[in-house]
């Protein structure tokens, strides 16, 4: 009897050995686990983090594709649609070709076979007249095109500034990237276009580095100021620098002015207002000969005529842009 007791109380010590046994390989796991977890978070932190960086410096790669106007100048006039009877001469081949079958008596027979390659004619020259007046109405459409886009090239050639504001007023998404600024205002004159570009203030740069530790956690350390700085220049030459491809790409013009003005504290008086910092003459025999994929854009900026004051310690101080503003 007291092997039996000593037995059953020593599968009981088992059973709880073994329970906790798997309880601690489980809670072992589940710190694996959470370790893992917490590891992949911080990894998309700090991936997250430099895809900000990167985006915030690369805003001139991705520009608008260029325009000829000098080849939409003498494009050739769309011609008028030709009437074609294509579906209905395949019908009708069909139709003269019908011979009676010894089997058309499982078809309703040879009469009814050959209505319904009659009727199926009729069905074909229906097609053919829809498909010219669809033709007819598309053309129509693209001979006006057609008249507005020769117009207006010609008008663009001849370096014509209201031609240049109707391009300009059709290319609304240049003033709607979100990394380019809040708002891009254009002053069209002497054949020249100067686009005033208000720019994010430095809050768009992140305040913080991000690292992933070995132990796989998330590091983060403020950033210093000089690269905080430096970051932000970038920022702001890049946006420039797309603007400008922007509006060379649209526009047939040898030159383009751009002036960037953040918000920034006006000193004399005391009060946040948009304050020119960069202001580039970008010429295009010269922005064409640019490698934009390898280029820094802060010092790309000496290739063009420009005016900046900048200093790794502090950042920007306001300048007089290369052409007046109206603030």
């Amino acid at each position: 009897m007291l092997g039996a007791v000593m037995g059953w109380r020593g599968a009981v010590r088992s059973i709880a050995a073994a329970s906790r046994a798997a309880q601690r390989d489980s809670e072992r796991r589940y710190k694996q686990a959470l370790k893992a977890q917490t590891a992949a978070d911080a990894a998309d932190a700090v991936a997250e983090w430099e895809e900000i960086i990167r985006d915030l410096v690369s805003l001139h790669l991705d520009h608008a594709d260029a325009i000829d106007w000098h080849e939409i100048a003498v494009s050739d006039k769309p011609q008028p649609p030709q009437y074609l009877e294509e579906c209905e001469q395949e019908a009708r081949a069909e139709l003269d070709d019908f011979k009676p079958g010894k089997l058309d008596f499982l078809r309703g027979g040879s009469a009814k076979r050959r209505q319904r390659l009659v009727d199926a004619v009729v069905e074909a020259k229906q097609k053919d007249e829809q498909a010219f007046r669809q033709s007819q109405d598309k053309y129509v459409i693209d001979l006006s095109d057609w008249k507005a886009d020769t117009i207006l090239a010609k008008r663009l050639l001849a370096s014509e500034a209201a031609a240049m504001r109707d391009v300009i007023n059709e290319m609304e998404s240049l003033s709607k990237d979100g990394l380019v600024g809040t708002e891009i205002r254009f002053d069209i004159s002497d054949s020249t276009i100067h686009a005033i570009v208000r720019v994010h203030s430095d809050e768009i740069v992140p305040k913080v580095r991000r690292k992933q530790l070995a132990s796989g956690r998330l590091a983060e350390t403020k950033m210093p100021a000089g690269e905080f700085n430096e970051l932000y220049q970038d920022y702001v030459t890049s946006a420039a620098l797309r603007v400008g491809a922007d509006l060379l790409s649209l526009l047939p013009l040898d030159e383009v002015y751009v002036t960037c003005t953040p918000m920034m504290l006006d000193s004399k008086s005391g009060h946040l207002r948009h304050m020119p910092v960069l202001s580039v003459q970008i010429v295009r025999t010269t922005f064409d000969r640019l490698r934009l994929s390898a280029i820094d854009p802060s010092d790309a900026m000496s290739n063009f005529n420009h005016a900046m004051n900048f200093k790794r310690t502090k950042g920007f101080t306001a300048i007089d842009p290369l052409r007046p503003i109206d603030q």
